[in-house]
């Protein structure tokens, strides 16, 4: 998947964390309560000046009316809580150290020197509080979206295979194009009247597009997707990387709009805002390994007596692994093995030379498909690898492309998924609605 944090969404987060400390007092007043939890004035107020930074940075000189901003910032308050209470039901958490790793990755990927995000947003004034919690926020959206809908998508071999058929399979130059959307949402089971009124909707805001209406602005006003904070951009995409109803934007020029497209969540409108072109990539063959390990951390602080402990505890398991089936490594790995495939049973998928630490390479391409190895240590700790099988790899045969093929087609799933998601907490949520004076 693509990285989250571009300049683009920097500044998004800028906007989303430049609410001044003036507001020392909230405002407790209640707009709304979802599934018994209540959305504050302050909150959707907060909100609201976060769209309007938006709007002001898309060239709109002239606001909608006050109205209009306060429902569409409750609108989003609401998407918002709906998310963190899934997250919460599922047990999902966002950790200080992941913020941390996040704004070290804003930092990487906008050349600021490494421990001085922080004083750059102090220096424009940004609340860095207010910051990590909007990255928080965003995190954790992003943690549930892939809980709730991304781990449930399935990709057929043969949906793969044809891909690579269709556009792999003779290597030639590849157009790619960036997009972005405005997505007008369906309820669940809509009536004729209710489908009839949306389907309008999608159509009038087309029709302001095409008469030179600002994409960036209406996506922040009107689209329903999660992608409407940054102006409903949706990053780049590869010919067949989308949904198929969304085709029709290939032909496009950059700057041409596709008329609204149905999916089974409702109309998207894209635009193409890039392109770029991909020359077919070369390489040589080269032999893969598929493995599983358990890792046993082995800490510096460790003393000797302590050290000796956890590599006979390392033999032991090492010894009982040999002649195992795959399926008793792969429940070995989940239940001790420290590492992050563990829930996976270990299974760190396929790798060429060169990817892996040397101690760990050497090992696993030592070994046959079927065999495990002994304590193997490396700077990450104690190693028992199994190998589950070899192969040798043509640089432009279907096995190269397989795993990427896979995410890309995940990607375009995803793109229907997430927003009828969405749509169905909105259905199963008791939403009831205030307002703010």
């Amino acid at each position: 998947m693509r990285s989250f944090f571009t300049m683009t969404s920097l500044l998004s987060l800028i906007f989303s964390s430049a609410i001044s400390t003036a507001h020392a007092e909230k405002i407790d007043a209640v707009a709304a309560i979802v599934n018994g939890i209540a959305i504050t004035c302050y909150q959707v107020n907060h909100e609201k000046e976060i769209l309007i930074q938006q709007l002001k940075a898309s060239g709109q000189g002239l606001l909608p009316p006050d109205a209009q901003l306060s429902e569409r910032a409750l609108e989003t308050r609401i998407t918002l809580l709906l998310q963190q209470q899934e997250a919460a039901s599922l047990g999902i958490t966002v950790e200080a150290e992941e913020i941390d790793n996040a704004m070290a990755d804003v930092e990487s990927k906008n050349n600021i020197p490494a421990g001085q995000l922080t004083e750059v947003l102090k220096a424009q004034g940004i609340n860095i509080e207010e910051y990590r919690e909007t990255l928080s926020e965003r995190l954790l959206t992003g943690k549930v979206i892939n809980a709730a809908v991304r781990s449930n998508v399935r990709i057929s071999e043969e949906a793969m295979r044809e891909y690579y058929r269709k556009f792999l399979k003779d290597p030639k130059p590849i157009r790619e194009i960036q997009l972005a959307q405005i997505f007008i949402a369906l309820p669940s089971t809509p009536t004729p009247d209710e489908f009839s009124k949306v389907s309008r909707k999608a159509e009038n805001i087309y029709e302001q597009l095409i008469n030179g209406g600002n994409f960036a602005k209406l996506s922040a006003l009107e689209s329903e997707a999660p992608d409407a904070k940054q102006g409903g951009a949706m990053g780049w995409f590869f010919p067949g990387g989308i949904a198929q109803q969304f085709n029709e934007v290939f032909t496009l020029p950059v700057g041409g709009i596709a008329k609204p497209a149905r999916s089974a969540g409702g109309f998207h409108i894209l635009k193409v805002i890039g392109e770029r072109m991909h020359e077919p990539e070369t390489g040589e063959s080269r032999d893969e390994v598929h493995a599983r390990h358990i890792l046993l951390s082995l800490p510096n602080s460790a003393d000797e007596a302590a050290r000796a402990k956890i590599l006979h505890r390392a033999a032991t398991i090492a010894r009982e692994m040999q002649g195992s089936s795959d399926e008793a490594f792969a429940a070995r790995a989940k239940d001790i093995s420290q590492g992050p495939s563990a829930a996976k049973g270990g299974d760190l998928g396929w790798f060429s030379q060169g990817q892996m630490v040397p101690e760990f390479e050497k090992a696993a391409f030592a070994l046959e498909p079927g065999e495990t190895s002994g304590v193997v240590e490396s700077s990450f700790g104690l190693h028992i690898i199994r190998v589950t099988a070899k192969r040798h790899i043509d640089p432009n045969a279907f096995e190269s492309h397989r795993d990427q093929i896979q995410q890309l087609l995940i990607n375009a799933e995803m793109q229907s998924q997430t927003p009828r998601w969405i749509g169905s907490l909105r259905a199963a949520a008791v939403i009831e609605r205030k307002g703010c004076n």
